[in-house]
């Protein structure tokens, strides 16, 4: 990768985060910190792609991210509720939304 293709990104880190950050460079798995942030961010990045649409949006109305009115019909992509419980029931193993909550608050991903 060319230097015109980097972006500089400047952040704080706690010192602990850092020290381990660290241990992993002289233990050789990186050559240097901004090779080992990347490789971070973009296993962060393969995580969420990797969540389905539904729980996605659930994570969103979590998050606070969409408004608490939002509803299941919301979702276009969906053509009945009949499908949208057999999209939950198949990640899930359930449609019910309490549980489906417990698994993705308690889910360490």
């Amino acid at each position: 990768m060319r230097n015109k293709d980097r972006v500089l990104v400047q952040v704080r880190l706690p010192a602990a985060l850092v020290a381990e950050l660290d241990r992993l460079l002289r233990e050789g798995y990186y050559r240097d910190r901004t090779e080992a942030i990347a490789d971070a961010i973009r296993h962060l990045i393969e995580r969420v792609d990797r969540l389905n649409r539904i729980g996605r949006l659930v994570r969103l109305y979590l998050m606070g991210k969409l408004p608490r009115d939002s509803s299941i019909m919301d979702i276009r992509e969906t053509e009945s509720i009949n499908k949208v419980r057999r999209i939950l029931k198949e990640k899930y193993d359930t449609d019910e939304l309490d549980r489906i909550l417990e698994k993705i608050r308690g889910r360490k991903v």
